[in-house]
């Protein structure tokens, strides 16, 4: 795939996740949308290929945090939220605080890193 083809491919990749991202939300969408359009546009003077490969990799870094850690919470009722929770979204193991918890000091002596 040539330079041109990747950039297109990152450009068009980044607009639809915005778009699954944010769908039904058409201010933060906007942004999003004009955003994107807005560093595309201040880099495309840009000749050297390894720093189009590197602005390249940080639109796949955008694309890739906005589709797993970025969800859509809207309030049903007061003080109750519906969230957005795709497939893709980073799940992760909730603990439950414990105030009454004893943390163990860690032990002294022995082997220190060199």
């Amino acid at each position: 795939m040539s330079v041109k083809q990747r950039v297109l491919s990152t450009f068009k990749s980044l607009h639809r996740v915005a778009s699954k991202t944010f769908d039904g939300d058409e201010r933060s969408l906007s942004t999003v949308r004009n955003k994107i359009n807005e560093e595309f546009k201040k880099n495309k003077h840009v000749q050297n290929e390894g720093s189009i490969n590197e602005l390249v990799k940080l639109a796949q870094d955008v694309e890739y945090e906005l589709k797993t850690n970025v969800i859509q919470a809207k309030e049903k009722e007061p003080g109750v939220y519906e969230a957005k929770i795709t497939g893709d979204t980073t799940k992760l193991d909730n603990v439950i605080f414990n105030e009454e918890a004893v943390i163990a000091k860690p032990r002294s002596g022995g082997k220190r890193c060199k």
